[in-house]
Order: C-alpha cells, then structure tokens, then sequence
C-alpha cells in the first residue's frame, strides 16, 4: 500500500449541500455543540432557513406549536393514577384535578413556557421510596406543578446531564444533524452523547434515516460519508488522540499527519503502552475514525474521540465518556492495514522472530511479548 499517496477525496471540505449551505450561512460562527446560549434572532434564522429549504412549511411549524400549546392530557393522567384516585375517590378525583388545572398560569413553574405542559411532582416518588413511605403518598394535589416537557425531564436522576443544553433530545437529533451535519452515523452518536443525550443508541439510527432520506432527494440534501470509495488522511494529535480529514486537509497547529491517502475501507491498527507496562494492541477501521472537520466551538475538533459507556443498575455506575484509544495513551507504533491483510507484531531488531496477533477490537486486548516495547513494529500481512 502506498501510505503517500495523495488521492483527491471524493467529498472536499469545501463541498456542503444545498441545504447545508443554507444553513451554515444562517448561522452564528463558532457555534459548537451547546446551544444553551443561543439568542432568539439565532433560533429564528435557523427556523426560517428550514423553512426556505423545504423542510417544513410555516403551516406545519403553527400546527406544531398549536398542539404543543394544548395542555393534552394534563388532568385525566392525574385522575386516571392509583394514588389519586385511592386519596379522593372516584366520583370526587376528576373534580379535584380539573379545579387545580383552572387555577394555574398556564407556564411552566421552572422556565414559563407555555410548550408540552405536564403535571409533575413537588417531592418526587423517590424522596418517598427514600423515607420509607409508599410512592403513592406523593399523589396529592397540592404536591403537584406544572412543568414543561423539558424541565420534567432533567430533574429525573436519569438523566444526569440533563439541562446543559437548551433542547430536548427530541428535538437535539435534529438539530445537530442539521446544524453540525456529521458525516458518518458513528460520529452523529458521539456528538449525542457530548451533548449530553443518555438515550439508546437505537434513538439515534431511528434519527439518522432523515440523512438517509435527505441524501436520496433530488437534488441531494444532505451528505454521507462514501467511506468505502473515498481517501482520507490520518492526523495524531499531542494526546495521542487520532482522527481523519479530507486528503490534504490541513492540520491544526502541533497536529502531525500520521498517514496520508489511506482507503476507508483500511483499517488502523497500533500498539499502546499502559502505567503498568502492559501492552494493548487495537484496530480501528478507519470508518470508525471520527473527522476532525467539524467546527465543535470551544471543544477541540478531536473532542469526539470518546466512547459512551451505559449506566449499569446492578453495579450501580453512571453512564460515561471515556477516551478513544490511542487518546491519552502512550503510543508505541501504528501501522495501516487492508480488510484482507491481518497484523503481525515483529522485532525492529531482528532478535524474536514474529508472531501473528489476529484481529482485535476497536478498544484494544491485551497483549504478552518479549520483545522489548520500543522494538515492537506491525506488519501488514496476508
């Protein structure tokens, strides 16, 4: 494989689609990921240029506001729950519930809007669970406001990064596919979790398809990533962090190219050293790499060389974001293979003969050598 070879890309970074470009012009420079700080004319913008481009119609954003200004189903989930009908009975609840509903100003007690208003509890069910009380106690109307859909949401222990961010993850799909315009659905999930979503990864392929559906529009509307067909170049950041760019692409400052016109059906494989002397060798195919050529405002474009890591009840941790190997690592040697080939690890020096590694997954295994660390080497073989 010739490492130096500089093929054209076919997506250059100066290319953007029509409504991409419509967009990007629409909007504030160095707007990154949070949207928390946005003014009104800038939510504005980006609404009418979402209109000029056909994504919706100013009919269809009236009738969503409209239904979303309809207080639905606000009373009758208070007076269809157990706990309220157990305290006011039957014949009474309803009559209880839509004279607390009357009375109320219509915002939501946190942040005033008048959008997706629901009943939500003064003292939740947990702090009742928590004192040993039964969790129907706290069904009693004068323990209830109203909230907005968004504000229910982040008080929930859930959702632990809730509230940095202005929108709902509902609405944040969409925003940063429009907004950010990832090129690949791997990097679409990584800028979800950086901007705090907690959500299953399946809420973020559903979301995806409207690339799938914008990229097939005449004239195309959006742009994914032809990883298979396309060369990319391979920069190694001072954390050891790696991403892709554009063959030619520039590279910030202090930002070396490790590799240059390398296929994106390739894949990447490389050796690192822990703080215990350990080695861990790792493969990551190169559609996996995430691009550094998204303007993430005050996050470093290789911001989005983490992994999302769950919640897990049982043992009781909180989800997290972690480094992508190499980041934060000591890299020993990195080497570039085709879907083909498979790695061997062999001797600088010539001393230990070499031994073949298989295949490794993309946050590495651990590996045993004699070779010493600085002599160890990958070759690509078949």
């Amino acid at each position: 494989m010739n490492r130096k070879n500089k093929a054209i890309s076919r997506h250059g970074p100066a290319e953007a689609s029509p409504l991409g470009a419509k967009v990007v012009a629409a909007l504030p420079a160095k707007f990154g990921l949070q949207d928390s700080e946005w003014s009104n004319g800038q939510w504005r913008a980006l609404l009418e240029t979402l209109v000029k481009s056909g994504m919706a119609s100013w009919r269809d954003v009236t009738a969503l506001v409209l239904g979303h200004l309809n207080p639905s189903q606000v009373g009758t989930s208070l007076a269809s729950s157990k706990g309220f009908k157990k305290r006011y009975g039957k014949g009474n609840t309803m009559k209880i519930v839509m004279g607390w509903v009357y009375k109320q100003t219509g915002r939501c007690v946190d942040c005033r809007s008048r959008l997706e208003l629901q009943a939500d509890h003064v003292k939740g069910r947990e702090e009742f669970i928590a004192e040993g009380k039964n969790a129907l106690e706290a069904d009693f109307i004068e323990n209830i406001v109203l909230r907005c859909r968004r504000c229910n949401v982040i008080r929930r222990p859930s959702h632990q990064f809730g509230g940095l961010t202005y929108l709902t993850a509902e609405s944040a799909l969409m925003w940063i596919l429009f907004v950010i315009r990832p090129r690949t659905l791997c990097d679409y999930k990584r800028m979800c979790r950086l901007y705090g979503m907690t959500m299953s990864d399946i809420r973020m392929d559903e979301a995806w398809a409207m690339a799938h559906w914008l990229s097939r529009a005449k004239p195309s509307a959006y742009r994914i990533e032809d990883d298979e067909n396309t060369k990319y170049d391979l920069l190694l950041w001072p954390d050891s962090a790696v991403t892709r760019t554009d063959v030619g692409g520039k590279a910030p400052a202090g930002v070396k190219r490790l590799f240059e016109g390398v296929q994106g059906s390739a894949v990447l494989g490389f050796l690192t050293l822990g703080d215990n002397n350990r080695m861990k060798f790792c493969e990551q195919p190169v559609s996996f790499i995430p691009f550094s050529t998204y303007d993430l405002g005050a996050r470093s474009p290789a911001a989005l060389t983490v992994r999302y890591s769950p919640p897990n009840r049982e043992s009781k941790t909180q989800q997290k974001l972690t480094p992508l190997p190499p980041r934060r690592g000591n890299l020993l040697t990195s080497e570039i293979r085709s879907s083909a080939e498979h790695f061997r690890l062999q001797d600088s020096a010539g001393k230990i003969a070499p031994r073949d590694l298989g295949r490794a997954p993309v946050y590495g295994v651990l590996i045993k050598t004699k070779i010493p660390p600085k002599r160890c080497r990958l070759e690509p073989h078949r």
